[in-house]
């Protein structure tokens, strides 16, 4: 029989995954309503219409058809991570040794179109560091941190995406972190804000309150955890996830 430890866990997996699809369909509700919504409204119209009639589309409404479109996508990815995350909670197996400065430079250029049409300064400080952990959930951390921060950030701002190593409690720690100068996360929200699906009251930014929960539970993959402090000169938000550092 499998060990009691075992079956519990398995059942919290099980229980994870019901209220993943229960909040999944709940999510996704929205924007595939609107969605079909503007294509009903357009196969409507073009019901009256002849077979080789063109139907003509407002700049608005081709633009938010995109928007809605994003923003169902970028749901549904988040979703898939989360997902993906929960299975590998107790997994150790597939580690790779990772360049954590390599990682931080290819990912700047994904976001470099995105903060300059927002008019953010986004820079990269990276230090040699490397550690050990699966590549392409570090990455989508990392992805999460830094689509947050860029969110929330006003125009005009700044949002750093740093890595490095340094001494530590048991040893050297690889680090990486992303600060802003936007509105920050106050003390008392910041363990809310790794619940899934949590948005900060009065918070204007687009958003399904997912990527710091995502950010969260890959850190605990990697059995270590999101730092949360404020910026330099008080402002904004710092957060930060160190991990055991291996030699290069």
């Amino acid at each position: 029989p499998a060990p009691p430890r075992l079956f519990a866990r398995g059942l919290e997996l099980s229980e994870a995954q019901r209220r993943l699809v229960a909040d999944a369909a709940h999510q996704l509700r929205t924007p595939l309503a609107g969605l079909q919504a503007q294509v009903e409204a357009w196969a409507q119209a073009a019901r009256s219409m002849g077979a080789g009639d063109l139907l003509s589309l407002r700049a608005e409404q081709v633009l938010r058809l995109r928007d809605a479109t994003r923003n169902t996508t970028q749901l549904a990815n988040q979703l898939l991570a989360l997902s993906r995350t929960d299975a590998l909670r107790d997994d150790d197996g597939a580690l790779e040794q990772i360049d954590l400065a390599e990682l931080c430079e290819n990912l700047l250029d994904k976001f470099l179109d995105v903060a300059s049409a927002r008019h953010i300064d986004l820079g990269l400080e990276a230090a040699p560091a490397q550690t050990r952990g699966h590549t392409w959930l570090l990455r989508e951390l990392l992805i999460n941190l830094v689509d947050n921060a860029l969110k929330y950030t006003p125009s005009r701002g700044t949002v750093t995406l740093r890595c490095g190593q340094s001494p530590g409690p048991g040893g050297l720690r690889a680090w990486i972190e992303v600060e802003d100068d936007g509105p920050g996360i106050p003390e008392h929200e910041r363990d809310r804000v790794l619940q899934r699906f949590y948005r900060v009251p009065g918070t204007a930014a687009g958003g399904h309150g997912l990527g710091l929960a995502i950010a969260d539970g890959i850190a605990r993959v990697h059995r270590t955890q999101l730092q949360f402090d404020t910026g330099g000169g008080g402002r904004g938000l710092r957060v930060r996830v160190a991990f055991d550092a291996v030699a290069h």
